[in-house]
């Protein structure tokens, strides 16, 4: 849900308001402030602001009192201003006051956060130039209702895996997937490949070189870049117009409350987040990842199931070196692992209002949001 649709929420609580005369707001902070920047409070009669902690400052044009300076007798309605203290200000009203008129609240309306910190559509839609290119996606939405999609990632544990059992399943490859001895018989439905930060490393050269051995070995699939590569995929010369598809990212914040591929996108600190994103958009009523194991915070290694010599990104990009280990201080990586797994609890959320149960079907990893199950007891009858 957006902010905009947050506000209208609370104006349509505030017109309680009418007719009354004498309202008190509770609350004397940010929230309160806020509230009077979006909502249409102003239009109200409110007579003072009530604050136990800010008692005798001037807020907002008047002299904030405390609760016990208020002839609760003579007031209509209280508007409760605190995201966290509602609850406990409404019962002080009830019962300590005895105030028996209106009281108005916004919790009630499910909210997670203080309304103020949801995104505002204005920051996820794209911008005039990409927005068109977006819309494309929409042919995506609910392609694959209540279908269960597996997600390929690159993880060791792929390689004594038998996948082969997946040729007839909706499937999604990441990265350098497209190395798997059994490409062709899997044959992904999608590739989806993270944004690329060009460097000394990684310079475009690099870049065209990589997309067309994608397309080599993928084939006919449908591609998903970032809508930064389209000058270069476009270069390329190897990708039907049909065939490729491009998102962007959103801002980023923990209060994503659907996902919309004709918009920005929540960002991303890991290309799984990207294809869990998009299945959601699909429809996919199970979702399971393999090829996720994560455990590069323990080993101090980041390796992949394929030969590192055989990856052009793996040789160029500098990550790491040719055994896999990290070229990065401990501490980023604490970092990217926290942002990473927060990732992963705003899509479950996401993902259980829904009604989508993602597993992670890794057999190993230390990735511990998502239930896991036994990637070949699916095939058991």
């Amino acid at each position: 849900m957006y902010l905009e649709e947050r506000i209208m929420q609370m104006n349509v609580k505030l017109e309680l308001l009418k007719g009354k005369n004498n309202i008190i707001v509770w609350g004397a902070a940010e929230n309160t402030v806020r509230m009077f920047q979006y909502t249409t409070i102003s239009q109200y009669e409110v007579t003072d602001f009530v604050d136990h902690g800010k008692a005798g400052e001037v807020f907002w044009g008047k002299t904030v009192k405390a609760p016990e300076d208020i002839i609760w007798n003579n007031v209509d309605a209280a508007v409760i201003s605190s995201f966290y203290h509602e609850d406990d200000i409404e019962e002080e009203l009830r019962n300590h006051f005895g105030f028996d008129g209106t009281i108005i609240k916004f919790n009630e309306m499910g909210q997670e956060a203080p309304f103020y910190l949801y995104p505002a559509w204005k920051e996820i839609r794209g911008s005039r130039e990409v927005q068109p290119i977006l819309e494309r996606n929409r042919v995506f939405q609910d392609i694959h209702k209540n279908k269960r999609l597996f997600i390929l990632c690159c993880g060791p544990s792929i390689q004594k895996m038998d996948l082969t059992v997946l040729k007839d399943e909706i499937t999604m490859a990441v990265h350098s997937f497209y190395l798997h001895k059994d490409i062709q018989i899997i044959r992904p439905n999608y590739y989806c490949s993270a944004q690329w930060s060009y460097s000394d490393e990684l310079k475009e050269s690099l870049g065209l070189n990589y997309v067309r051995e994608i397309k080599k070995y993928m084939g006919n699939s449908e591609y998903f870049f970032h809508v930064g590569e389209k000058e270069l995929i476009e270069k390329s010369g190897v990708f039907g117009e049909n065939e490729v598809f491009y998102y962007d990212y959103g801002i980023s914040s923990p209060l994503y409350q659907e996902i919309d591929f004709c918009q920005g996108i929540m960002p991303i600190q890991s290309v799984p987040i990207l294809c869990l994103q998009m299945a959601l958009y699909m429809g996919a009523g199970e979702i399971y990842l393999l090829g996720t194991e994560h455990d590069n915070i323990v080993t101090g290694q980041y390796l992949h199931f394929y030969d590192y010599n055989k990856s052009i990104i793996s040789r160029e990009n500098g990550e790491t070196d040719c055994q896999g280990k990290l070229n990065d201080t401990f501490d980023h990586q604490l970092i990217c692992a926290y942002t990473l797994w927060e990732q992963y609890k705003r899509v479950k959320r996401i993902a259980e209002k829904m009604g989508v149960k993602i597993y992670n079907a890794t057999p190993a990893g230390v990735l511990d949001v998502f239930e896991r199950v036994d990637f070949n007891d699916l095939w058991k009858t």
